[in-house]
């Protein structure tokens, strides 16, 4: 149903003047033609979205079909080869077209619209009375209590940018002004109820969302009391793992010490659980054994505890083997001294002087099983009943790595399939050393399986994610599942969503509409293939809803220093002493200082002429902090009060420090370079300041009229805050004691 007033196409567009002259104009390529599209449509319209909502679109469901794309250019006029045009434009094949394939710029600005609309107002006649409003800068809710408020069914163009701006729109007017031409009345120039038809569709999708979020909420909340998830095991075994390397120091001596007292380097669950318990993680004790034996096979080793640390103590064997013939032989050689036993030094230079591979600072407190820095011949026995796992004792083999990728493009026809069916089976995002080696198993490779492995698991994380299989793929499986959470909650409410007619399943053409409904820009066809691992063209909801358990967090972190571990006492001191000065030197500014020696006018001093000894001593903490919260520019101060510049340079503040501090006092410019400047003008009244630090006597008789020191008036203008001043001093008065004899005026302040 076309709106009224829309424009009459009796004349053709010079761009359709038949099928081979259209052909020839865009050829095959999908830009050309999308180009040609977009100029008929403002040629025959006015506006792309004007013509997309009148003549295509008009089921509001933001895609068409092949008929209702050759029913809409005949209706606008369009003479030349509509089904030509079409399959140059679908290039995705999937018979159907959306305002992305024609206009992306505009469609996404439209995209943003609808949301918005559908966020702020209620309905149409809400939207037109509420930017109505605004436009007479009333707002809404006052509005709402005026009798005599007037209904509004049409907006002008400025009124309806005004109240759209004031309404919240973030996006610029341009926009606003391209929207109210796609959607006004072309007989009035005004915007109507009829242009916004769209809103109560965008509304009850709106309310369809918050409905599916608010179930997803209620389902994982009941889900957490009855269950944890693959995500929260993995921190609950992470937040173990720290706290064993805080109480321990690091992971082996934890499992020596509290896990396997035996210094067996396998664990049962029996053990495990008693362990865990006594450590105070009685509950979690279960959750904690699932994430630590990822292959459910009843025992965990120390490789699936800490993989990094136990590849060194495998590599040392192998390295004790080759070069000694053992274990007791290589403490034997290492022990030079026959002690009986090896300190870190020993162990360090030993190891050195037999050219150990590998870094063994860290490997001398794996094997002090006690903590008391010395090792002893039963502390590294355990090494000779372990068979550590085949990985560990073997270089990364990248060209294995390749062979198995070719291999399950060749089985599988893509990485996604062979991901959730071979490697993943759990759908954690997570394939353990296990699952890789079945894996290989059934796909029938025969090389360097534990070579290739290392090469996977570059990292010794313990395990493989996709984005080390198919970066892409996993990249886009991850910002989808971050946009379904924060928009639905979670897979299942997104699909009930997507489902509209309840069918069980999603072909593409719904998938795809229903993410340009609700706002999903990501590439629809890499998301929807990276889903349809059976290829069939159709999702269900068991193929979306693994991504409800995926883990796609950071990784842990090794043996280095972990959140809330225990810090010597004194790298922690250094460390708050480090930390107070950066915090000291971010919070102090740079600070101008005034002149207050005398000197050449051509140079700057800031101290006067003395050595370093010689000098005054510096300001406390108290009194730094009075002057910098108190400091002001020197020549903001002399340009708020006009005082000649001249005349506070020619102050000497240790000759006369008194008149400094009249002066700093009435004006409000503290000096820095002076204590003297910290002390209101009654504080100086004490004796003990007239002759200090200062090396010199307080002059008492100091005449405003000398021609050797400036007077009050030179230095207080304007006259207010002269006649302020004079009459402060004239109440001021200093019962001065000065050592010489010859102060005849008994230190009283004489005012000018």
């Amino acid at each position: 149903m076309k709106r009224a007033g829309t424009l009459s196409f009796n004349v053709k567009p010079q761009v359709s003047n038949g099928s081979k002259a259209n052909r020839t104009e865009y050829g095959t390529d999908p830009a050309k033609a999308m180009e040609h599209l977009r100029q008929f449509m403002i040629a025959s319209a006015g506006s792309v979205l004007r013509a997309w909502m009148d003549f295509f679109d008009q089921d509001m469901d933001h895609r068409i079909s092949k008929t209702e794309f050759s029913k809409g250019m005949r209706e606008l006029g369009y003479t030349g080869d509509v089904f030509q045009l079409f399959s140059v434009l679908d290039d995705d094949g999937s018979n159907e077209l959306t305002l992305d394939e024609i206009d992306m710029k505009q469609s996404s600005i439209w995209r943003n619209f609808r949301v918005f609309a559908a966020a702020m107002f209620k309905s149409e006649e809400d939207l037109l009375q509420r930017c109505a409003d605004w436009a007479l800068d009333v707002s809404p809710s006052l509005a709402k209590l005026r009798a005599d408020r007037p209904r509004v069914d049409r907006l002008t163009r400025e009124e309806f940018c005004v109240g759209m701006r004031k309404s919240g729109w973030t996006w610029s007017v341009a926009d606003l002004n391209w929207i109210f031409d796609a959607l006004h009345d072309q007989t009035d120039q005004l915007l109507k109820a009829d242009g916004l038809r769209w809103l109560p569709i965008e509304l009850v999708r709106k309310q369809k969302k918050l409905e599916a979020k608010a179930r997803s909420s209620k389902y994982q909340a009941l889900q957490s009391r009855t269950d944890v998830s693959a995500q929260a095991k993995h921190r609950h075994f992470e937040r173990f793992k720290a706290y064993l390397r805080k109480k321990y120091g690091n992971l082996i001596r934890a499992w020596r010490q509290a896990l396997s007292q035996t210094d067996s380097m396998v664990l049962s669950k029996l053990h495990f659980l008693k362990a865990a318990s006594r450590l105070g993680f009685a509950k979690e004790s279960k959750d904690l054994w699932k994430a630590l034996d990822k292959d459910d096979s009843g025992s965990a080793s120390i490789d699936e505890l800490d993989p990094k640390n136990a590849e060194v103590l495998a590599q040392f064997k192998v390295w004790m083997t080759k070069k000694f013939g053992g274990v007791r032989e290589a403490f034997s050689a290492i022990d030079s001294d026959s002690t009986r036993f090896i300190s870190s030094s020993e162990f360090l230079s030993a190891l050195q002087r037999f050219e150990f591979p590998r870094p063994s600072r860290q490997l001398f407190s794996h094997f002090d099983k006690d903590g008391d820095g010395k090792i002893v011949l039963d502390d590294v026995l355990f090494l000779e009943s372990w068979n550590p796992l085949p990985f560990l004792v073997v270089l990364p083999n990248f060209k294995a790595k390749n062979e198995i990728k070719k291999l399950i493009l060749v089985r599988t026809g893509q990485y996604m399939k062979a991901w959730r069916r071979l490697l993943d089976k759990d759908a954690t995002n997570r394939c353990n050393w296990y699952e890789f080696k079945d894996a290989c198993q059934v796909l029938g490779y025969s090389g360097d399986v534990a070579g290739a492995w290392r090469a996977f698991d570059d990292d010794l994380s313990g395990y493989i994610s996709l984005k080390e299989i198919d970066e892409e793929s996993a990249l886009v499986l991850s910002n989808f599942r971050k946009w379904s959470s924060l928009e639905f909650g979670s897979m299942k409410s997104l699909f009930k969503v997507f489902d509209a007619d309840c069918s069980g399943s999603l072909t593409f053409q719904e998938f795809r509409s229903a993410c340009h409904i609700y706002g999903y820009d990501g590439s629809v066809r890499a998301i929807f293939s990276a889903l349809d691992v059976d290829q069939q063209g159709t999702l269900t909801m068991k193929e979306v809803l693994f991504l409800d358990d995926w883990d796609d967090g950071e990784e842990e972190e090794g043996d280095g220093p972990q959140p809330g571990a225990l810090v010597p006492r004194q790298a922690r001191a250094r460390e708050v002493i480090k930390r107070k000065r950066d915090l000291h030197g971010r919070a102090m500014p740079d600070i101008p200082r005034v002149q207050l020696c005398k000197g050449d006018e051509s140079s700057s001093k800031f101290w006067p002429e003395k050595s370093q000894s010689a000098r005054e001593p510096r300001l406390h903490s108290r009194q730094k902090s009075f002057a910098t919260a108190n400091s002001r520019t020197f020549e903001d101060w002399a340009r708020r009060t006009s005082t000649p510049s001249k005349s506070i340079m020619s102050l000497d503040w240790q000759e006369d420090p008194l008149s400094t501090c009249m002066m700093m006092e009435q004006v409000g410019l503290p000096s820095v370079s002076s204590a003297w400047c910290d002390l209101p003008l009654k504080d100086l009244q004490r004796t003990d300041l007239h002759q200090g630090s200062l090396g010199k006597p307080l002059s008492a008789t100091w005449s405003p009229s000398s021609s050797a020191k400036p007077t009050l008036d030179d230095l207080l203008t304007p006259a207010p805050l002269r006649k302020a001043a004079l009459a402060r001093v004239k109440r001021t008065s200093i019962d001065a004691r000065p050592a010489t004899s010859d102060c005849s005026a008994r230190g009283r302040i004489q005012p000018g």
